[in-house]
């Protein structure tokens, strides 16, 4: 089940802070059949962890990259340039309804 890109982000977050290699990116197959995320070659990246024990998590994220945003404020997915609900709160304390 896909999960929100304000959830792979903070799974990612969790990942970087415990100084995990973490990947993100498109899933996709080369021409010579390796796989690829993103930029990084998986392949290369499981050469380097042979013969330890490792804990994987891989997730869809729902939406896709590149398509629309999450706020950093308020974590509410949009697209545009900026976030409605936020924009409708700075307009409602400015007294523009």
């Amino acid at each position: 089940m896909p999960i929100s890109k304000l959830e792979a982000r903070d799974l990612m977050s969790r990942g970087y802070e415990m100084e995990a290699t973490v990947l993100s990116g498109v899933v996709r197959r080369q021409g010579d059949g390796s796989w690829m995320v993103g930029d990084r070659a998986l392949d290369e990246i499981l050469t380097t962890l042979e013969g330890e024990e490792v804990a994987a998590v891989i997730a869809q994220v729902s939406g896709g990259y590149g398509k629309g945003r999450t706020c950093r404020v308020c974590g509410t997915e949009y697209e545009g340039n900026e976030c409605p609900r936020c924009r409708q709160v700075r307009q409602r304390l400015r007294g523009r309804s």
